[in-house]
């Protein structure tokens, strides 16, 4: 081949769509398929600046949170969000753009998330950012979670009844018989000491065993079944909580909050309950709390409950026991509708919240 051929050979090559000179088709090409993925998304995608307000909100988030594109856009993500998460998120993206310090960015959590019509409903949320010279882009990537946290919900129902049935079983045939057994006791003693003017240690120790066992079962029973929360709602029940534990366990532990709490729904009521029972029962075998507070407390339209300790706090490394523990206390944090909080340091402590929002 002459190099006249191959000149002309070059010259008669049509270009292909990849070395098409036309660098505006190719943008708009580019925004095009962008667009198209955008718009058909299963999970929502919002970008927001770096003063929290919208910049785009795809068809999938228009169908989960309820707000119109239109309507939306300009207007802070903050009202996609509950209490106390919105009046938070203003002053955590000062905070990341300040020191650099991420909570959420780059990793995927379990959320709450608020429709237009105030309904708050259970998200998955991953946030990342993108900088464009000095300006700071967020996307956070949204998939509604309700379906999948129904069926847990009605998982962990089915394991709460099956709890309280053994505790209530517990209460009303074992700790029936060993209550009978103790007053049997007590009047065998009696007999003995008036026909042999004499106590026999063989008798005072049966008696002895026989209400240690009969404390015990009612402790657990009262652990599995807890009969003042069905009685009197939360604060009682957590009241009660910490009588028990100061009566097992030589440790100082309070309930500061009024009894009488708001009215909650019954899986709320319990799921909280099992949070500060896991903690109390972590603060005084793991970390050797002497003291231990349990506060619920009505903040705004929040209900908030701590439990903190003066322990040696969280390890870096958490044994798997422990660790079973706390992701137990978040699962049941994400079936009452919150997240939960731990704020700990070696030898400082431990404390752990969770929120709940009330009807206003």
């Amino acid at each position: 081949m002459t190099a006249s051929s191959t000149r002309k050979t070059r010259a008669s090559r049509k270009p292909s769509g990849h070395d098409r000179p036309d660098s505006k088709m190719t943008a708009a090409e580019s925004k095009a398929r962008m667009e198209a993925i955008l718009n058909t998304a299963v999970d929502a995608i919002i970008t927001i600046d770096d003063h929290g307000l919208i910049e785009s909100f795809n068809p999938a988030a228009e169908k989960i949170f309820g707000y119109s594109a239109k309507k939306a856009i300009g207007r802070n993500v903050s009202m996609l969000m509950p209490a106390p998460h919105r009046d938070k998120h203003d002053q955590y993206i000062r905070n990341y753009i300040k020191t650099g310090i991420a909570k959420i960015i780059g990793i995927g959590r379990e959320t709450v998330g608020r429709r237009s019509d105030g309904t708050v409903f259970p998200i998955e949320l991953s946030v990342s950012e993108v900088r464009i010279g000095k300006r700071l882009t967020f996307t956070g990537i949204i998939r509604d979670i309700s379906e999948r946290k129904r069926l847990e919900k009605a998982i962990v129902a089915v394991s709460e009844m099956e709890r309280l049935q053994i505790g209530h079983d517990l209460h009303d045939t074992v700790g029936q018989q060993l209550a009978g057994l103790t007053m049997l006791s007590k009047a065998f003693n009696k007999k003995i000491s008036e026909h042999f003017d004499e106590n026999i240690p063989e008798s005072e120790r049966i008696l002895e065993l026989a209400q240690t066992a009969l404390t015990q079962v009612k402790n657990i029973s009262h652990g599995l079944y807890p009969v003042e929360l069905e009685r009197r709602g939360l604060g009682a029940a957590l009241e009660q909580l910490a009588l028990q534990q100061e009566e097992l366990f030589d440790a100082n532990c309070e309930y500061h909050g009024d009894p009488r709490t708001p009215k909650l729904d019954r899986s709320v009521a319990v799921n909280l309950y099992r949070i500060a029972q896991e903690a109390v029962g972590n603060a005084i075998k793991h970390a050797g709390a002497a003291v231990i507070a349990i506060h619920l407390h009505r903040i705004g339209d929040v209900l908030q409950l701590r439990v903190s300790d003066d322990g040696r706090g969280l390890p870096r490394k958490i044994k798997a026991d422990r660790g079973l523990g706390l992701a137990i206390m978040k699962y049941r944090a994400n079936m009452a509708g919150t997240e939960l909080e731990i704020d700990s340091e070696p030898g400082k402590g431990t404390s752990i919240t969770c929120g709940i929002p009330l009807d206003s």
